[in-house]
């Protein structure tokens, strides 16, 4: 105003070109280098997460920006992702669900979150699995999909070798069990709950290993055992559902951490009531082995006895049928002697099978070992 004194026209003119004290580039300057300066960081800090970060517009499906991160993954230059939709990115045989989610993102709630398992495409085509979480936010006026890929090759990798690892628990042939410290049952195979004569292995999920054992402190033990010494091989007698006692070989070890804490205990349980009942057969045998050998000796010296009294009377007779009864007589002690030979022979087949029966193979391999062996000496 032409009115106003000079002065105040001149502090105004100051103002306005930044030169007097409460100027309003003075004012709002260091605030907005502040701002600009804590959106650089935050910009430093997305691109060096491993999350790749997609800023996703609504409306169309077009990048709106990218971290560091996506162009690392796929080998695109942020120009050329930045003309892409994102559903592009993603592999065809996931596409459909994405597409879905595009389409009805107008209606989506703000800051709602949905998460999704699809492999993204790089530009050499190579298909990169990603756990990715779709996210609507809502900047100014406008509305965007936040989605956030991270990379998720080695956690499947790791929950393949545990499926593969589950697999080969469930399908061995003996039972598996692991148990907590305390011995409470946290898992255990399809065979250990049919050797013990259970239909589900959930019904034994918490019990104790007390209740598999025909002695209920042979639980306590093991478990205090393998506590110790951290393994244990042993045989004992098992308990079935029903109640039924029978031969068991246990084995177990206890299972730790990095740091070498134990974490829990793994048995593995074998029925070897058959082994059990043939060992205990073989001994049978060879006590009647022994038996039969006793009597073949004390039949030979009953029958040459009255044989020897035949013997002499004949000689003693002056009568041509004399000759017959001494060449009888000579026959029966021939077979006499053939059993002698027989039963000397049987004890030595006895000791052969106590010192090569046991334990290495059946009763008819250790016979044949035998034969074999009096052949080559022959």
């Amino acid at each position: 105003m032409h009115s106003e004194p000079p002065d105040d026209r001149g502090t105004l003119r100051e103002k306005i070109i930044g030169l007097g004290e409460t100027s309003l580039h003075k004012s709002y300057y260091p605030e907005l280098q502040s701002r600009l300066a804590e959106l650089e960081r935050f910009r430093a800090l997305l691109d060096q997460t491993y999350d790749a970060i997609f800023l996703i517009r609504a409306d169309t499906g077009i990048l709106a920006d990218v971290n560091a991160s996506v162009r690392a993954y796929l080998g695109y230059s942020k120009k050329e992702l930045l003309k892409k939709p994102f559903v592009d990115l993603i592999s065809p045989s996931r596409r459909a669900k994405f597409e879905e989610v595009f389409r009805g993102s107008g209606n989506l709630p703000s800051e709602s979150r949905q998460t999704f398992i699809a492999p993204l495409v790089a530009r050499d085509g190579t298909e990169i699995p990603m756990e990715i979480t779709v996210r609507s936010v809502t900047l100014g006026t406008e509305q965007y999909i936040v989605a956030i890929a991270r990379d998720i090759t080695e956690r499947l990798l790791a929950e393949r070798e545990l499926r593969i690892k589950e697999s080969a628990l469930e399908s061995s042939t003996n039972g598996i069990l692991i148990a907590d410290l305390t011995g409470a049952v946290m898992y255990a195979n399809q065979s250990f709950a049919a050797i013990f004569g259970y239909e589900d292995t959930g019904a034994l999920a918490g019990m104790n290993l007390e209740a598999f054992f025909a002695d209920p402190t042979v639980g306590e033990k093991v478990t205090a055992h393998l506590l110790d010494n951290h393994t244990i091989v042993q045989e004992t007698i098992g308990l079935r559902n029903n109640g039924s006692p029978f031969h068991i070989q246990i084995s177990g070890s206890v299972v730790q951490n990095d740091a070498g804490r134990p974490l829990c205990i793994m048995l593995i349980v074998m029925d070897i009531t058959e082994r059990i009942l043939t060992e205990q057969m073989k001994r049978e045998t060879y006590a009647q082995l022994g038996k039969n050998i006793e009597q073949f000796a004390i039949l030979g010296d009953h029958i040459r006895n009255p044989l020897q009294v035949i013997v002499g009377y004949a000689e003693m007779i002056d009568d041509p049928f004399a000759e017959k009864i001494l060449e009888q007589a000579r026959r029966i002690d021939d077979l006499v002697t053939e059993l002698d030979r027989g039963w000397v022979e049987s004890a030595n087949v006895r000791q052969f099978l106590r010192r090569r029966g046991d334990g290495t193979g059946s009763l008819k391999e250790a016979l044949f070992r035998f034969s074999k062996r009096n052949k080559e000496d022959l």
